[in-house]
């Protein structure tokens, strides 16, 4: 290229002295050597050309460094547009929420990812302007620019003979290139390839000014010539070099895009390997899932003791033994616009039964780690989501039909929102009331940027809206949420919730709390006594799904204390009404059970939940590792009412999606069976359901405490160990219960 230009560049110098004729013929000639050189420059360039693309491509697609499916936080724009989250988080198998819309954060240090993690995937690197987008030339997120004079490239010294050289050349053809910040990049080692791109610079200048006319070339073209000829052979080597990196990235070019997997696609994943295994409880724990049949009439009991005896105790010890888990996501993004994007979640993971929450192990929503889903190893759809930009980039709206959750676009707030480098218990990913419905199938939201220290957060999801007979506003669970995300320092960010959810069943759904936190009191499928107060299958009288409607409020708190020290804090309180009021039965004002008449009276339950931590960015001067302490109170029923006797079931929900159900009970005594002779189930020991005189409407007694510690140790930008443990004391917040201890070592990999 360059010695083609050098040739050019001869021919020019001979036009100057030749004679009008022999200027004519010497045009054509020049014209010709041009239309050459230019085809030898078009295809030494299209290597670059294709590596400019590739890098647009990028951008547009957010191709980073690192994999990051739930990323930290953005700080450098507060427009919801660079502030899609990339997971996924929860109910979704994920932690994350992967490709959300959440505040920018808290600023971040040099050391990112040491910090705590947010939920947070920016769709700068979607946006045509990224800052972030990893660059496959490493520095070419910086445009190289003209410059007019060579004054402008600071690291080329006045002393050096080229610097006249250039300046001449820079002077007079106003062609060579520099960077916007006016340095050439002299103290390294590739200054001199950036030198000869600039002299190559030049050498086209030139060849345009001879395409165009010859009267436009520099008076004085013999000492041009020397010049050009003496930088030519000093930079000879480079220019060599050059040649061959351009073949050679040619080469790479053409493999790429033979074996690229799409143009707008681009696909990552995330893998965690886990052993985990816990002690203590016992009870809870140790019980059998048993099903019975009542006079002819189907039903089920936890077994967690006989209620004849004067010391009921389970039947077996809690199982809790080491286990080998694993949960794996692989997700494609796409982007259309360079804006938008496209995300599509598979999911598949085995610690089935509900790990250890199953009546046989603790028995309790409280064991429950982030990351465990039991998908026996089959692989789901999880999510599908679209989200585009609008308004200048103010609002970004986000598009559901599968996979929804709250946290899809209201901002967990919460530095450990993440199933795989954050919390390693689902009690401290987020605030529950974030969860609030359980898992939904579709919804729809925005995020707002009102103004860069204000955002608001809008969102509205249901429960089998693909079924005609509900809709999707005649859904049997519907949610909708709305936050206020103020940031009113470069180191705070607050939030403040409002939820408002329908479900025909009076569940709350967040499945972190007791289960008659849960459940509002256990009311839903439960059965009122008759006349004899009887109230197993048969004579009782069955109330069958009771339709709540629930509001809750809460507020987020983070606030990075020091660049290394970060404190969380969060909390909710919901209110529930029931919207139908208890039926008629016989043994409502009964004596014996000392409980005043409550038929045609609309129960209700309120409950509380909060959570403090603290987390200690790169300690012992590791970059990247993170230690986090938690401690908090999972959600817990304060009020409830009115106090009725009667005879409860086992809750028995989904917690995610495609998961199998799995009864639970907190080993509470109200729900434990006893043995009749005469209606208990010949087949089972004679036993049957039995309840007890305020077995609905009655607030929990105790408090669980919930206390975790994790130490996340990073090995490198794709791989993480993480060991970590929790205990509960009191768990269901039952003052029987003993405290267990959950552990694990989680191994999370991200590509």
């Amino acid at each position: 290229m360059l010695f083609g230009s050098v040739s050019v560049f001869l021919l020019a110098i001979s036009t100057n002295t030749a004679s009008a004729a022999e200027k004519n013929g010497l045009k054509q000639r020049l014209k010709s050597v041009a239309e050459n050189q230019q085809l030898r420059t078009d295809q030494s360039s299209n290597a670059e050309t294709k590596i400019s693309e590739r890098s647009n491509l990028r951008k547009k697609l957010s191709v980073k460094k690192k994999v990051n499916l739930l990323p930290g936080l953005n700080t450098k724009n507060n427009s919801p547009v660079n502030s899609l989250i990339v997971n996924q988080k929860n109910n979704s198998h994920t932690g994350k929420n992967n490709l959300l819309p959440n505040v920018a954060q808290l600023s971040q240090p040099k050391k990112e990812d040491s910090k705590p993690i947010k939920s947070t995937d920016s769709l700068d690197s979607l946006k045509g302007n990224n800052t972030q987008a990893a660059d496959l030339l490493g520095d070419s997120q910086q445009s190289i620019n003209q410059v007019t004079n060579v004054s402008q490239l600071d690291d080329v010294q006045p002393t050096d003979w080229a610097y006249e050289a250039l300046r001449n050349l820079v002077e007079r053809y106003g062609c060579i290139a520099g960077y916007p910040n006016g340095t050439f990049r002299g103290n390294r080692a590739m200054t001199r390839y950036e030198f000869a791109a600039g002299l190559n610079a030049c050498l086209e200048q030139i060849n345009q000014l001879i395409a165009e006319s010859t009267a436009n070339l520099a008076t004085n073209p013999q000492q041009d010539l020397e010049t050009i000829k003496r930088l030519s052979d000093e930079f000879k080597t480079e220019l060599a070099a050059l040649r061959q990196r351009i073949d050679a990235v040619e080469e790479r070019t053409a493999i790429l895009e033979s074996q690229q997997f799409s143009t707008t696609t681009k696909m990552n994943g995330e893998a965690i390997f886990a052993i985990v295994s816990g002690f203590g409880g016992d009870p809870p724990g140790g019980c059998r899932d048993v099903n019975l049949t009542i006079g002819n009439l189907p039903t089920n009991v936890i077994n967690c003791g006989n209620r004849n005896d004067a010391n009921p105790t389970a039947p077996d010890d809690p199982a809790t033994n080491t286990a080998f888990v694993h949960l794996v996501r692989i997700g494609l993004q796409t982007s259309f616009t360079g804006k938008d994007v496209l995300r599509t979640f598979l999911t598949t993971g085995n610690f089935n039964n509900g790990g250890f929450t199953n009546p046989e192990s603790f028995n309790t929503y409280m064991a429950r780690f982030s990351f465990q889903s039991g998908l026996e190893n089959n692989v789901f759809l999880d999510r599908v989501e679209y989200r585009f930009p609008a308004f200048n980039d103010r609002v970004v709206f986000s598009v559901i039909p599968y996979g929804f959750n709250l946290s899809s676009v209201l901002s967990a707030n919460s530095p450990y929102f993440d199933i795989g480098r954050g919390s390693i218990s689902r009690f401290g990913q987020l605030n529950p009331i974030l969860r609030i419905g359980g898992a939904m199938d579709t919804g729809v939201g925005f995020d707002w940027a009102i103004a860069d220290p204000i955002r608001l957060q809008v969102a509205y999801g249901t429960r089998n809206s693909g079924d005609p007979a509900q809709g999707l506003f005649g859904a049997d669970h519907s949610t909708f949420g709305a936050q206020l995300v103020l940031k009113p320092t470069k180191n705070i960010i607050t939030g403040i919730s409002y939820v408002n959810s329908y479900n025909n069943d009076g569940v709350l759904g967040t499945y972190t709390g007791s289960v008659n936190a849960e459940t509002n009191g256990l009311w839903s499928g439960g059965r009122l006594p008759d006349a004899n107060l009887r109230a197993f299958p048969g004579p009782g009288i069955e109330i069958g799904d009771l339709p709540a409607k629930t509001n809750a409020i809460g507020a987020s708190l983070q606030w990075r204390v020091t660049d290394k020290i970060t404190f969380g804090a969060w909390g909710g309180y919901t209110f529930t009404n029931f919207l139908e009021g208890i039926p008629d039965f016989g043994g409502d004002g009964d004596s014996r059970v000392r409980n005043p008449p409550v038929a045609g009276k609309k129960p209700f339950g309120n409950t509380a939940t909060y959570l403090f931590s603290l987390g200690i960015s790169d300690p012992f001067g590791r970059e990247g590792d993170l230690f986090a302490f938690l401690f908090g109170m999972p959600p817990k029923l304060v009020n409830a009412g009115p106090e009725t006797a009667g005879q409860s079931v086992p809750l028995f929900e989904q917690v995610v999606r495609d998961e199998d159900p799995v009864r639970v009970s907190d080993n509470d005594p109200r729900t434990n069976p006893r043995t009749d002779a005469v209606n208990g189930d010949p087949n089972n020991g004679n036993l049957r359901p039995e309840g007890s005189a305020k077995q609905f409407g009655r607030k929990d007694e105790a408090t669980s405490l919930h206390f975790e510690v994790f130490y996340r140790f990073k090995v490198n930008d794709n791989l993480s160990i993480t060991p970590g443990f929790f205990f509960v004391t009191n768990p269901g917040h039952i003052a029987d219960n003993d405290t267990l201890f959950v552990g694990t070592i989680r191994t999370t990999f991200r590509f």
